[in-house]
């Protein structure tokens, strides 16, 4: 990104070129852009298409995008994509001018609804089931919250000034769902955000915490077909995931090239081990897996409206979602994975076992939460 000089007010940035590459986490770069004045900050909060993108860390500002009025980004399967694929101009904002605007925020922390999961385990679907509830706004992957943990890392993410960050930008996020009458709020996180659990529990302890999950075997199948790696013995060079995601999960904090295989297993049981720890602090939260969610939707989904005080709405065609690829048009849809050949084997699944025990002693590739709902 090509940034004006230094100021304290809000700028009006006009993209010249979209040059992101690849699906890692949102970044200022992801645009080359030119100054188109100030403008007054106010304007994010009362236009609703406009909305939080990433941060910029180095220059201490916030990235927001403007959108057209007749794109609804929340029907898309991912909300980052929809994001930068509408985008027609950024507004970029300063930290200390955001962290006043997201104070003139007001929700009620009760009905703030927060997803976390290893991925590939139907959250997108359950994102899109919330934002067919009347009064509910869904965001599936507001990706700020992937770019502060590979911004910071997962060693160290206590301080004033993260929680501050990751407070203000949540409520700007749900800042835009008020124009549209929303009372209830979902977000749903990429799988490493599960990292960011403990901090989201300190800013929102009436959240309602929700874990998604599914056995390793199948789960890494699927991540297999969703990047396109036959064989999971495929040397996956950490430098290059690094370049996407930064320090957001903790294998990204080595060198040299684990196999897809190692670095599946190190990301599995990361979310499962994060989870876990939630669990153990006492953070109140609604765990499913894919496997019950799949054999008994309407039953999973009934428990979990229930969990979040949401029984009593109605959801609006709740068969035909169901019915529905709920990442069609993404490159993450079954029509764009289903070609994808998958070799994994008795020893791929026996290895996956072993390395899940190494990097998380206690869990297995088939390991069941306490508290995990069956209908």
């Amino acid at each position: 990104m090509n940034l004006p000089p230094s100021s304290h007010s809000a700028r009006s940035l006009l993209i010249q070129e979209k040059v992101k590459l690849d699906i890692g986490a949102v970044r200022p770069s992801d645009f080359v852009v030119r100054d188109g004045g100030s403008v007054e900050p106010e304007l994010v909060l009362r236009n609703p298409n406009v909305s939080l993108y990433c941060l910029d860390f180095e220059n201490r500002r916030a990235i927001f995008v403007e959108t057209p009025p007749d794109r609804d980004l929340l029907k898309e399967p991912f909300l980052y994509m929809a994001q930068y694929d509408a985008a027609t101009r950024l507004i970029q904002v300063p930290f200390e001018t955001m962290r006043r605007l997201a104070n003139e925020v007001s929700i009620d922390g009760s009905q703030l609804i927060l997803i976390y999961s290893v991925g590939r385990c139907g959250s997108t679907l359950v994102s899109r089931v919330f934002h067919e509830m009347e009064g509910v706004e869904s965001l599936s992957e507001p990706d700020v919250f992937t770019q502060m943990l590979a911004e910071w890392g997962t060693k160290d993410l206590r301080g004033s000034e993260k929680s501050n960050l990751l407070m203000a930008c949540t409520l700007l996020q749900c800042s835009s769902g008020q124009s549209r009458q929303a009372t209830a709020w979902v977000l749903k996180f990429r799988s490493m955000v599960t990292a960011l659990g403990p901090m989201f529990y300190s800013c929102f302890p009436a959240a309602k915490n929700i874990f998604l999950y599914r056995n390793a075997a199948p789960w890494m199948a699927s991540m297999q077909r969703t990047v396109r790696v036959a064989d999971p013995t495929t040397p996956i060079p950490v430098s290059e995931i690094r370049s996407m995601f930064g320090r957001a999960f903790p294998i990204l904090d080595s060198e040299g090239a684990p196999s897809f295989l190692e670095f599946s297993a190190s990301l599995w049981a990361s979310c499962m081990a994060n989870c876990d720890e939630m669990q153990r602090s006492g953070v109140p939260m609604f765990l499913a897996r894919y496997e019950e969610l799949k054999r008994s939707p309407e039953r999973v989904l009934q428990a979990m409206f229930s969990f979040c005080n949401l029984s009593t709405r109605s959801v609006a065609n709740m068969h035909q979602v169901l019915a529905e690829d709920s990442q069609a048009g993404s490159t993450l849809s079954r029509e764009n994975t289903a070609e994808s050949h998958v070799q994994l084997t008795t020893a791929h699944k026996d290895e996956l076992d072993q390395l899940i025990r190494m990097n998380a002693p206690g869990l297995t590739s088939d390991f069941i939460h306490a508290y995990t709902h069956f209908p």
